[in-house]
Formats: C-alpha cells, sequence, structure tokens
C-alpha cells in the first residue's frame, strides 16, 4: 500500500511503502565523515543528509518520515542510523519503523522511512524533535548524536488530525509485547437508515505493527464525537474476532447507532479505554474525509472487496416513472475489475434510503451469474423500487448491502451526567448479532450504542441526483426486421449461446368479443454444444401512446433445446380494437421480472408493425407455408343427416427446419351461415396423426340441422394456439 508522504527534499521525490517491520542496528565500520546540523536537515557530509518529511500528532503518537538523501558515489545503509523522539523537558521516546523495507540507499537517490513514536498526552509540536543518531558500538550508549529536526516545521496547518491512529496493545494489556501495536487507518464511513433508525458505518483498516499475531483487546472501546462534543458508542460489526498476523493489516467495520440530527461535518472517530471508572482517551481520527456518498455516473473502489482485489462499482444511471401507486425507480449498478487476477463476484442487496425519518425500501437483483469477474470484465445489476408518492427520486440515495456471516457478540452502554456531553458506557467491542443498546445522561444529551451485525454491511451509497425520468419503450425502440437477431442489453434473460428471433407477428379482429388478438412467433436456435433451458422470454407490445399489451405464452412448450436445434415458441396479446386513425407500429419490449424484487429490467425494445393478411394464395404459417390451389365449399345429404363439406387441394411446404411438437398450433375450420351464426367446427393440425397434407382433401362438418343448411355459408380457416388464459386465434383464409 503507498502512502503520500510528500518529502520537504529539493528533489521530492521520497516514497514510502506502508510494511510493518523493524531495522536492525548496525555497527559503522568505517571513520564516518562529520556531521552537523544545518537548518534544512541533519548532515553526514556536504552532500548527504536527513530531512523530516510530514508529521502528524495525535493525542497519543506521532507519526513522520525521514528523509535519506545520498549524496554519495556509492550506497549508504539507513540501518547504521536510528531515530528517537525528545520532548521539551528532555525525556526521549522510541521511534518504531512503521514500514519494512530495504535500508540500502542508491547513489544519488533519496529514501523517505515511515516510524511512529507513542507519546503521553499533553505533547506539543512545539516541543517534540526528531533527534537522529549514528550506532557506535564504542560508546557507553551505543550511539553519536548527529542532530535534531524540529516536529514543528514540517506540521504545517491542516495537518495536526493523524491519518491513521497507532495504539501500543501494551497500554490495554500488560501481558503483551513491548512492540505490540496496531495502527488504525479510516476507510469509508457511510449514513444508513436500518429498520427506520439511523447507523454511521465506518471502515477501518487495522494493521499488526509488532513482531506476534495479535487480536483487538477487549478493554478497547471506539465512539463517534461530533462537532457539539455528543458521544456516540461504535461496536464491531464485522471483525472483532479477527487475528491479525505480523505485519499484516485487516478490515473492521465499525456500526454505530445516530440521531438523525448528527452533521456530517465535525465527527471524530475516538479510540478510549476505562481506567477503572476514569475514561482514558487513546486517540482520535477526524472523519471529514471518510464520510463518503458517490454521484452517479461516478466509480469508487468496492469496499467490500478481499485485500488485494481492485474491484470497482459505479451507478451508471438511475429512471424514474411516477404512477398512480408511487415512483417507480430503477438503477443500473454495474461491478468491474479492474485487478490482474480473478476476483470473486460481490454478493449484495439494495436499499433505497429516503427523507429525515429513517424509511428505506428494498431492492435485489437474483439473475444467475458466475461467481467470479475475469480481468476486465464487467457485470451489471438491475435493482428496482417503488418509493412512496410524493417522494423526490433525486433526493433518494441508493445503499449497496454487503451480505456477511453473522457473528456473535454484543456491545455495551451505560450512562453519564453532566450538561452537553454523552456517553455510552464502556463501549468494549464486539461482533454479532444482538440488540441495539441505548443510554441516557443528564443535561439534555443523549447516548447511544449499536448492536451488532444483522448478516449484512453497506459498502457503497450513491445519490441518484440527475437520475432521470423514464420514457416509453415505444419512444426508446431500436429499428427491428423481422428474422432478425434479437439483441439483448441484459444478457440474464438469454444464455449467450441461444439466438431469439421475431419470425412472424400477426392480429386478427374479434368483432363480437370487442378486442383483436396478435399472435407473435420467436425462432430461438441453440449454437452452443450442451442443451440448454428455454428462456421464458417475458415481452409485451407497447404503442405510441405507452400503453402495455403483455404476451401469454403459449401452454406446454418444451423446457428445453437440443444444440444445433431451433425452436419455435408463440405469443398471443390482447389488443383493443383499433380505430382507423390508429397507428399499426408497436414496440416489443422483451423484459425480465423474475430476477428483480420488483417490476421488470428491460433488455431491449424493438419497433415492429403487424404483417399484412395475405391476400393470394400461399399463407404463412411459421415454419410452414400453405399454397391453396383450389377449394370448393358444398353440402351433403345423407340417412336423414347434413353435413357441410370444405374441398382443398394445397400444397403444405415445411420452410424452415425448426422443431414443431405438440404444443404448436392447431388449424380449426368454422363454418358459419348467412346470418353469422357459427354452425360447426372442425380441427386439424399440421403435424402428428390426422395432419394436413399436400394434395386433395375434405374437411366434413356433420350433423346439421335442416334449417342450418344455407347457400351462404363460410368457411373460416383458423390458427389457433392454446395459452393458460385460453385459445388466440389467427384468420388465415376465408372459404366461400
Amino acid at each position: 500500500m503507498k502512502a503520500n508522504l510528500k518529502s520537504l527534499s529539493i528533489k521530492q521525490t521520497g516514497l514510502a511503502l506502508l510494511l510493518t517491520g523493524t531495522m536492525a542496528a548496525a555497527s559503522w565500520a568505517a571513520p564516518a565523515p562529520s556531521a552537523y546540523a544545518a537548518n534544512e536537515g541533519v548532515f553526514i557530509s556536504n552532500s548527504s543528509y536527513f530531512m523530516l518529511g510530514k508529521a502528524a500528532l495525535s493525542s497519543s503518537s506521532l507519526q513522520f518520515s525521514v528523509l535519506f538523501h545520498n549524496g554519495e558515489n556509492e550506497s549508504l545503509d539507513f540501518n547504521k542510523y536510528g531515530v528517537r523522539v525528545t520532548d521539551g523537558s528532555g525525556h526521549s521516546y522510541t521511534a518504531n519503523l512503521s514500514e519494512k523495507k530495504s535500508g540500502m540507499v542508491a547513489p544519488g537517490s533519496e529514501e523517505s522511512f515511515r516510524f511512529y513514536a507513542n507519546l503521553p498526552a499533553g505533547e506539543s509540536a512545539d516541543d517534540l524533535k526528531v533527534d537522529i543518531v549514528r550506532w557506535n558500538m564504542n560508546k557507553a550508549n551505543f550511539m553519536d548524536d548527529l542532530g535534531m529536526l524540529p516536529v514543528a516545521s514540517v506540521i504545517g496547518e491542516g495537518q495536526l488530525e493523524a491519518p491513521e491512529e497507532i495504539i501500543n496493545l501494551r497500554t490495554l494489556d500488560s501481558t503483551q509485547s513491548i512492540d505490540a501495536a496496531l495502527s488504525f487507518q479510516l476507510g469509508q464511513s457511510v449514513r444508513v437508515t436500518e429498520n427506520g433508525k439511523w447507523y454511521m458505518y465506518t471502515q477501518v483498516s487495522a494493521k499488526n505493527l509488532g513482531n506476534s499475531s495479535v487480536k483487538l483487546p477487549s478493554n478497547l472501546a471506539v465512539r463517534l464525537v461530533d462537532a457539539s462534543g455528543m458521544k456516540y458508542t461504535s461496536t464491531v460489526a464485522s471483525g472483532s474476532d479477527t487475528t491479525f498476523l505480523p505485519g499484516q493489516k485487516d478490515t473492521l467495520t465499525l456500526k454505530t447507532l445516530i440521531t438523525k440530527s448528527v452533521a456530517d461535518s465535525g465527527l471524530n472517530l475516538e479510540y478510549y479505554y476505562l481506567n477503572q471508572s476514569e475514561e482514558v482517551s487513546l486517540g482520535t481520527l477526524s472523519m471529514n474525509s471518510s464520510l463518503n456518498t458517490t454521484a452517479l455516473g461516478a466509480e469508487q473502489s468496492y469496499a467490500g472487496q478481499q485485500d488485494g482485489e481492485h474491484v470497482v462499482v459505479k451507478a451508471t444511471s438511475s429512471q424514474y416513472a411516477k404512477q398512480a401507486d408511487g415512483v417507480h425507480v430503477q438503477s443500473v449498478v454495474t461491478v468491474r475489475n479492474n485487478g490482474d487476477a480473478v476476483a470473486a463476484v460481490p454478493s449484495f442487496v439494495g436499499t433505497y434510503q429516503f427523507g429525515d425519518s429513517g424509511t428505506s425500501v428494498s431492492t435485489t437483483d437474483s439473475s444467475e451469474r458466475s461467481g467470479f469477474l475475469a480481468p476486465g470484465e464487467t457485470t451489471t445489476y438491475y435493482l428496482n423500487a417503488t418509493l412512496p408518492v410524493g417522494i423526490d427520486p433525486e433526493a433518494a440515495q441508493l445503499v449497496l448491502w454487503q451480505k456477511t456471516s453473522v457473528g456473535s457478540g454484543t456491545g455495551s452502554t451505560g450512562t453519564s451526567s453532566g450538561s452537553g456531553t454523552t456517553t455510552s458506557g464502556s463501549g468494549t467491542t464486539g461482533a454479532g448479532t444482538g440488540t441495539a443498546g441505548s443510554g441516557t445522561s443528564s443535561g439534555g444529551s443523549t447516548a447511544a450504542g449499536s448492536g451488532a451485525t444483522t448478516g449484512q454491511m453497506p459498502v457503497a451509497v450513491f445519490v441518484l441526483k440527475g437520475a432521470s425520468e423514464a420514457k416509453n419503450g415505444f419512444t426508446t425502440a431500436v429499428n427491428y426486421k423481422l428474422g432478425d437477431k434479437l439483441v439483448f442489453a441484459n444478457n440474464s434473460v438469454v444464455n449467450a449461446n441461444l439466438d431469439v428471433s421475431l419470425v412472424e407477428l400477426h392480429e386478427h379482429e374479434n368483432d363480437d368479443l370487442g378486442y383483436k388478438t396478435a399472435i407473435a412467433k420467436f425462432k430461438i436456435t441453440n449454437n452452443g454444444t450442451n442443451t440448454l433451458a428455454l428462456p421464458e422470454l417475458e415481452n409485451a407490445l407497447v404503442d405510441n401512446k405507452g400503453n402495455t399489451y403483455t404476451g401469454t405464452r403459449q401452454s406446454g412448450v418444451s423446457t428445453q433445446i437440443t444444440p444445433g436445434s431451433s425452436y419455435v415458441i408463440s405469443y398471443s396479446y390482447l389488443l383493443p380494437n383499433k380505430t382507423a386513425s390508429d397507428d399499426q407500429s408497436f414496440a416489443l419490449n422483451v423484459y425480465d421480472s423474475k430476477t428483480v424484487s420488483e417490476g421488470s429490467v428491460s433488455a431491449g425494445t424493438y419497433k415492429v408493425a403487424m404483417q399484412t393478411a395475405e391476400e393470394g394464395d400461399t399463407i404463412s404459417v411459421y415454419p410452414f407455408s400453405l399454397k391453396i390451389n383450389d377449394s370448393s365449399v358444398s353440402w351433403l345429404y345423407s340417412g336423414g343427416n347434413y353435413s357441410y363439406q370444405l374441398t382443398l387441394d394445397m400444397d403444405i411446404t415445411h420452410e424452415d427446419q425448426v422443431i414443431v411438437d405438440s404444443s404448436f398450433s392447431k388449424i380449426e375450420f368454422e363454418m358459419v351461415d348467412s346470418l353469422g351464426r357459427i354452425v360447426g367446427t372442425q380441427d386439424s393440425s399440421l403435424m402428428g396423426t390426422g395432419k394436413l397434407t399436400s394434395g386433395v382433401q375434405k374437411v366434413v362438418v356433420s350433423g346439421l340441422k335442416n334449417e342450418q343448411v344455407d347457400s351462404g355459408v363460410v368457411v373460416n380457416m383458423y390458427e389457433v394456439i392454446t395459452t393458460p388464459n385460453g385459445t388466440a386465434k389467427r384468420l388465415l383464409k376465408q372459404f366461400h
């Protein structure tokens, strides 16, 4: 991990890697050049010197960097020198390296080395100096003093707040080794709502600076302190049982119950412990740069990833539609692996939070996706929800919650008195399930502690300012030619090895019923090498006014499609009877409503139009074509019974090699008298037993009564599909 330690040297090239370790002392083997202090540093020769880089002083420690500039023609070894901190009273404090790196400095270059020193409370930067020494085994104290560098000279305005807090664990537990220390650095902090309450979640990177494995001391407590001095106890929601290996770091998540009125500015994270009944502060970290929300379209590092991964997350867009039942909102979130190694795909849910009352609604995307992301690969989530009527969607926030395993343990709270302050007991660290605790104090202040993990941690908060109002699918539809492959934006709708195309779209008016029926046929082809599940392919037709007509899938469809084969599936739509001015254009919207918690996700919208009825002798019933060569209608009388007979001479061709099974469309012949009454029907098919064939065949409706015999009879030929909602018909031909 790299740290931004700005060197005050002429070359400005210092760089420090934050790796824990210590450097061994070594004797100076050759006579050393005389060293002397100058304003700009401690010189060991005319061209080689030490300088202080950036320093930060907290209530319990000093962190600083020492720049070693080598102006010689040979490498110099920093291990031959030592560093300590001295205060105005002459007391010296051990300076420990907070990184592990080579001590060799190449000729003509400079290196920066990070240190920390634990100090008693009340030390001032004006009284502190960094003492540079050279190890000398011939001296009683084994060192030569080379000079001192004033700390105040490198602590500028605004740098007094430590970027990290280093805590000597021996302060909390006398059984710990003398070098046992943890360095805490703030990650992101987010303000979120859970069960009607406001919480602050803060991620903290904890690094073991010692040479032995350690765990968080049980008496180490953490709390938030706002600008007015109000205190809110934090618990460790994740990571309380972590064992920190020497030189290694891990991430802790702190959870703090707060009031809705807590201001973001002026917040500090304070580490402390109880010495009997007295609170002893170990240091504070300013949270000003930690509080984090992300704008739409902005990319941020995914906070829930594993160490070494480089996963980024972005809310690419958010759209909303104001309807009678509320504000329907959909946000598209992408997760991309920017690293060089495979990364795990995050498992998260979302909530939309709005207002000051702690109200939120949940949203999920349960699409099937790979468990890993290859380098450069992106996966997409669609998060839908309905906000209450009157909510401004641009004022809402989308929170992503990483699913986590649930641990055990609780935090604790207590009470205190005193005007203008609030405390919540010892606030000892803990993790796991539990209930939120709270305490009270006199003087009009409030104390609060939080329970532990509920199995999820917030990892990102997106501000939805800039969300756009959704347009209806008709206006956003792309041009489409019947028979072409449908290109889907959402890969979760259809397997990548399946091609889908719309091959037929006809309508039929049902004058008696007051509506018309549209029938669409989709061809699905398996280009892969394995048998795949047939997609459900939810779809609807959208007219130019934005009205949506949902497609109903035919009954009895196969569930799988074999490699190298094609299958045809029919859908029916109930449409209002048209007027003369109605536009016959539609948008076909293919969507997914199964993998999202609410609403649907559009995979694509395509401009389509109803096919005109065939006026010639050839009828298309995909994948068949029927050419009518001749036809006649007559009636017969035999044994007291009357019958109508349709004689057909036709050629039937299987135009496209797609699979049709018993669920495929049927052919129905309907005989209607001159008064428009149906006097009989006869069913047939284009496949299976009794199917229609090329050549001459007769269709007979028998059992008619004398009064049903009519010279003006008309025979309607229909294509019929069976759906869960009944049958849908398409008129193919009329015979007189």
